[in-house]
């Protein structure tokens, strides 16, 4: 990834460049409640901008996966900083006695955020949250794919906390050159490929990173899964933002005998939750790319059709494939659109070597009325979370720790986990006389003794 030199960036970094005490709880509580006052008068707006930069976004979809995620996100930091931000009192051994030690969490410094596109209010912002929790300061730069909403971002953060955050609005040479920039630390949002260009920038400057990634994840039924139910499950996650979620249910394992009745009711589940998806409830495809994409992986294969009218461009119909070669572009890339490859498996072990044998996946859905047994399938299977008899929802649930593992991702991020992910452990040690001085030079038998003990 080539960084090129950019004035915005530049002004951004001389002014928050000289090293600062950490802003106080109190501080920290002011700048979260103007994030949040800001991010509600400005709810209509950013549904909308996203609108506008889709083509097509329910309101409803916007406000409560965008609005609603960022106001949670700011209430629950204030709600619990004064914990997180509590000292850890550390018990020394006894040979430091009567010493003591505490670690408290302090700021990274001057860290960088890197938006995507697909849900570009909340996948900015949530980060920014975390990040202003941690006592930060913040260059934020949100997707050029959505520039009104990168717009409403710049408004929103100039009003509620200019000395804490700087937004770029630029082109995609400005976010390579944040990535490659003398930063504190690093979170980036995106592709898998993108993700490894960003870790490669942020090495030359000994950046530490957190990605937010994406992947494959699975929906997998077991033998005694609600079909109908499951179905209404995974084709609400799947067609949330029309499939441009990052961890929408990517394929479907079924069990062979189950497939026909699993289809219909996915056929079902979908006329149900859009009887008209040419109407207000189902977004856009928000890229011409991807629309284009999308169609191209379509292409040789005999895709059933799940809804009863589909839509014209940008809207894209939702249609499931069934039994995909394995080896097939369907299989091996994230979909992020309306296409369910649903594949069929005969043992039981089949869908956890099948997902096991490729990169980790960020999300994994398991469907069973055995509840202890669909628990211990999804504990067997790598992910970075799980759900049982649900699809996306833990993903707005500030008290579970959000993130992937390998390709889905590198560290993790909401509530308490953000806050961990944007600052750093101190250890401060006050020495007071102890044995610990008895080990100091010229060495003799009492530092033998001393050594006997603790080596044996």
């Amino acid at each position: 990834m080539t960084a090129t030199p950019d004035p915005a960036l530049e002004a951004a970094l001389d002014a928050f460049g000289p090293a600062e005490p950490a802003p106080d709880r109190a501080a920290r509580k002011a700048h979260l409640e103007a994030l949040e006052r800001e991010m509600r008068s400005h709810a209509e707006a950013a549904a909308e901008a996203v609108a506008g930069d889709f083509g097509a976004r329910p309101r409803p979809e916007t406000l409560l996966t965008e609005v609603a995620m960022v106001i949670g996100a700011a209430q629950h930091a204030r709600r619990h900083l004064r914990r997180w931000m509590r000292p850890e009192r550390v018990v020394l051994p006894p040979h430091l006695w009567p010493s003591t030690a505490r670690v408290d969490r302090v700021p990274l410094g001057r860290v960088g955020i890197i938006g995507p596109w697909n849900y570009p209010v909340q996948l900015a912002l949530v980060p920014l949250v975390a990040a202003i929790a941690g006592g930060n300061r913040a260059i934020l730069h949100p997707s050029e794919h959505t520039p009104r909403s990168a717009a409403l971002i710049a408004r929103i953060v100039e009003r509620a906390i200019p000395d804490r955050a700087r937004v770029l609005t630029g082109g995609a040479d400005q976010a390579r050159a944040l990535a490659a920039a003398p930063l504190d630390g690093l979170f980036f949002t995106g592709s898998t490929a993108t993700g490894r260009h960003i870790m490669a920038a942020a090495a030359q400057n000994l950046v530490p990173v957190v990605l937010e990634l994406g992947g494959k994840s699975p929906a997998i039924l077991r033998h005694d899964a609600d079909i109908d139910a499951a179905a209404r499950s995974i084709m609400a996650g799947k067609l949330l933002n029309a499939g441009q979620t990052c961890v929408a249910p990517d394929y479907a394992m079924v069990p062979r005998e189950m497939l026909d009745r699993f289809v219909a009711a996915l056929k079902t589940a979908t006329e149900a939750l859009y009887p008209d998806p040419a109407g207000p409830d189902y977004a856009a495809i928000a890229r011409a790319s991807d629309r284009d994409r999308l169609a191209a992986l379509l292409d040789g294969l005999d895709p059933v059709p799940l809804m009863a009218r589909p839509p014209a461009p940008p809207r894209m119909g939702a249609v499931a494939v069934i039994d995909p070669d394995p080896d097939h572009p369907l299989m091996r890339e994230e979909i992020f659109g309306p296409i369910l490859p649903v594949i069929p498996y005969d043992a039981p072990h089949e869908p956890r070597d099948f997902v096991a044998a490729r990169p980790c996946p960020l999300a994994l859905y398991v469907y069973g009325r055995d509840l202890a047994a669909a628990r211990s399938e999804a504990e067997a299977i790598p992910a970075g979370g799980a759900v049982i008899n649900e699809a996306v929802l833990h993903v707005g649930v500030q008290q579970l720790p959000f993130g992937g593992a390998g390709a889905s991702g590198l560290g993790a991020y909401h509530g308490a986990e953000g806050f961990r992910a944007f600052t750093r452990p101190r250890s401060t040690m006050i020495a007071r006389p102890s044995l610990a001085r008895l080990v100091r030079p010229p060495y003799g038998r009492n530092v033998e003794r001393i050594l006997k003990s603790l080596i044996g």
